[in-house]
Parts: structure tokens; C-alpha cells; sequence
């Protein structure tokens, strides 16, 4: 997720005791504590073997392999398994649910993704290394990392005897990278069945944070219709529609406002077929980014207005604009976990900034929709995402991520999550 901006938050110190003592924290768990720096070379481990396994959106057998892997690993942790078949296109694969039984009276959704942006053959160009405390590859930030917190997270509970809760339930879905269409309902529906959704993206490596909103998401097509000709002899009898699509480009280009947290990107176009023949279409692609849901669809309006302007007489664009996930704000009850998160870490010596919103998409947004509260970005610290000469993960912070997550899951069993 694209950062905005990091506020600090609070020094150390006395205030920091203060805020332990107003959420309720004790004191580090000194045995859960030595359980996850042991869980280390595991936890790498998980991510070498991740990584391994290429899971672009689009790549089923990859994201079916990944889908077993995960499922293995999840009962071996002794959870009851389900292979959800993606029915929704361009959704494939199988998302993969697994449910551990407990004694309390907690319900916690944990969730991340298998999905990567990056196509096959990546890999074979950009291959799992590691250098110093860094791990590099494609996916490893977004969203392999969040997995191998999940399953160690669950590992070091599973070790420590811990079953104060209810049901533990762990979805890992095919399809975020492209919007969880197919998903979406299926994560409103486990979030609504949980007290509590945990979302374990990444954070920034350096200087982590905990995201509090996170951008809606809406694709966006313009199909322009021309007129062929030949190019060499007659162009001028045809209607170019790349001609017409580029200056659209052009005259959207005050669309996008950051200062707003709206975005509004182009970023691919289809054209032509022939070197010598004049295009009769053209497609562009966008990326609109949103928190407003007023401002969005003022927008629309706008990209609308100007695709009725003309550079090229004669020819025809028409918007489709596919509303992708919603956005993610987080409420009160979720501030107040997020806060409870903050002083857990603390208890390690980790320190959480608070990133108030980042344009971003997360399936937070889906989890929210079920009217129960929600925190993000649990994953592995990062950087690079959707990079593959960069994308890396901090190796050194994977005890105190693991601590974190299991810490945060006991907490919550014991002291309630908050109304």
C-alpha cells in the first residue's frame, strides 16, 4: 500500500506506560516472547517456500499449488479446511478456509492473500535471495509475509497451549490483487460470523505503521470507436481512435487530486492491429482510487463530460466503470484495537506509527461491511511492493510480528474486544 504520510506517535517512556496501563497490557510474555524468536528460521522458511510458488492473479495451477500448500499447513495446525472454488470471474483458483476450535469465547478472522501482481516467469528472472537481514522476491511483502505471520502466529499459540477462544478462523483468497470480486462476499460473511477481523499486509520496513483507512477502489474502461483506413494512403478517411484515446489522456489529467485522496490514474491502452492501417479502436484502462463516495462519483460525472469533447470528429467513447472494493475507515472499536496493538508491541520494543489513510486498496473494506471492527496492515515489515527488483521483507522483525499477532489474538480473548 502507497504511504501518504506517517505521523509519530508517542515517545516512549512514561507516556507509553501510561497508554499500557489504559489499554490493559501487562508486562512482555516472556515465554510467548521466546517462542517466537525460536519460530524464526521457520517463519523463513514458510516464506522461501511461498515465494516459490508463483501465484500471479491469473496463474490458476499456481495459485492451486499455493492453495494446497496453505491448506496442509493449516490442518497440521489443527484446523478443519475448506476449499472455497472461485466462481466470479476473472477470479480463479480455490480460496482456502480453515477454522481452528477452541475453548473461549473469542471469534477471530485472520486473512491475506496468495495472490501477487507479478506474471510467471518472474521468478525464474528475480529468484528468492536474501542478503544480510533482507529477504527479496516477488510477493514476498505483499502478501507472502502476511501468510507466514499467520501461520507461525497460529504455531507459537498452538505451542504454548493457548485455546482461549472460540474459533479461530484464516482465509487466504485467490483474487485481492484484482479486487476480490469473487471474494468479497466471502469475506463480509466470515467477518460477520468473527468478533474480529485481523488483515496482515504489509507494513513499510523502517518505520512501521498501522493503517487506519485504506482507498476504495474503482476499474475503469473508456472503449473508443473510430473508423479504419489505410495509413499510407488515405489516412485521412479513417477516424483515429488512438489519436482520440491519447488526448483523452490528456484532458483527464486534473482528475486526479491527491490532495483529496483521490486518485485517478491511465495506465494501459489496447490499439490497432497493423502498422499501416488507421486504428478504428482503442481501450484505456484506470485506476481510480477513493474515500469519498460524493467526490467519486462527481468525478465520474466529470470523465464523462469530457469524453463527450472531440479531437477526432466522428468518433464515439464510452465509459464502463466497474466499482471494485470499498473503502476501509476504521472505527471506533477498531481505533481502540489498533491502539491496544500499539502497546502490545511496545512490549518488544517495537514501535507503530499511525497512518491515518494511504490510497492503497486492502479487503479491510469487504471485512468492515459486516459492522464488526477490523485492524490492518499485521503483515511482515516491507518495501517495494509490486516491485520485482525491490520487494523485500525485514527479516529481524519476524519475532516481534509474530509476538505481535499471537499476543494481540490472546489479549483480545481475555480482555474482550471493545463495543
Amino acid at each position: 500500500m502507497a504511504m501518504i504520510g506517517v505521523p509519530r506517535v508517542a515517545a516512549a517512556g512514561f507516556g507509553a506506560a501510561m497508554m499500557a496501563l489504559s489499554f490493559g497490557v501487562e508486562a512482555r510474555d516472556d515465554a510467548l516472547w521466546t517462542l517466537a524468536q525460536a519460530e524464526k528460521a521457520a517463519a523463513i522458511e514458510t516464506l522461501r517456500q511461498a515465494v516459490d510458488i508463483e501465484s500471479h492473479s491469473r496463474h490458476e495451477a499456481g495459485l492451486r499449488a499455493l492453495g494446497d500448500v496453505l491448506a496442509r499447513r493449516l490442518s497440521a495446525l489443527g484446523a478443519t479446511v475448506e476449499l472455497v472454488e472461485a466462481k466470479t470471474q476473472p477470479s480463479l483458483g480455490a480460496h482456502v478456509v480453515g477454522q481452528i476450535a477452541g475453548a473461549g469465547k473469542l471469534r477471530v478472522l485472520l486473512m491475506a492473500h496468495m495472490d501477487t501482481i507479478y506474471p510467471v516467469g518472474t521468478l525464474a528472472q528475480r529468484p528468492y535471495r536474501e542478503e544480510a537481514a533482507k529477504a527479496f522476491g516477488p510477493g514476498i511483502a505483499d502478501d507472502k509475509g502476511g501468510i507466514t505471520v499467520i501461520l507461525h502466529a497460529l504455531d507459537i499459540l498452538k505451542k504454548r497451549g493457548f485455546t482461549d477462544f472460540s474459533r479461530i478462523t484464516v482465509l487466504f483468497n485467490t483474487d485481492e490483487e484484482i479486487g476480490s470480486r469473487d471474494s468479497g462476499a466471502l469475506i463480509q460473511r466470515l467477518a460477520a460470523e468473527s468478533d474480529v477481523t485481523l488483515s496482515f499486509e504489509p507494513s513499510t520496513a523502517g518505520k512501521e505503521y498501522m493503517v487506519r483507512g485504506a482507498a476504495g477502489t474503482v476499474g475503469v474502461n473508456v472503449a473508443v470507436k473510430g473508423r479504419t483506413a489505410h495509413a499510407g494512403v488515405e489516412p485521412e478517411r479513417g477516424r483515429n481512435a488512438l489519436v482520440e484515446a491519447a488526448d483523452i489522456v490528456l484532458r483527464t489529467q486534473d482528475l486526479d487530486e491527491p490532495a483529496k485522496a483521490f486518485r485517478f490514474t491511465w495506465t494501459h491502452v489496447n490499439s490497432g492491429g497493423a502498422r499501416n492501417q488507421v486504428p478504428e479502436e482503442a481501450t484505456l484502462y484506470a485506476d481510480l482510487r477513493y474515500f469519498s463516495q460524493k467526490l467519486m462519483e462527481e468525478k465520474l460525472d466529470l470523465l464523462r463530460a469530457r469524453l463527450a469533447q472531440r479531437k477526432v470528429p466522428d468518433t464515439e467513447a464510452i465509459l464502463n466503470a466497474t466499482i471494485g472494493r470499498p473503502a476501509y475507515e476504521a472505527d471506533a472499536p477498531s481505533r481502540a484495537i489498533g491502539d491496544r496493538a500499539v502497546a502490545l508491541y511496545r512490549e518488544v520494543g517495537g514501535e507503530l506509527a499511525i497512518l491515518e489513510r494511504t490510497t492503497g486498496g486492502t479487503d479491510a473494506g469487504y471485512a468492515q461491511k459486516s459492522g464488526r471492527p477490523v485492524i490492518e496492515t499485521l503483515g511482515l515489515p516491507g518495501f517495494g511492493y509490486h516491485s520485482p527488483r525491490e520487494e523485500f521483507v525485514d527479516l529481524d522483525r519476524i519475532p516481534a510480528r509474530l509476538y505481535l499477532a499471537a499476543r494481540l489474538i490472546m489479549d483480545l480473548a481475555e480482555n474482550g474486544v471493545p463495543k
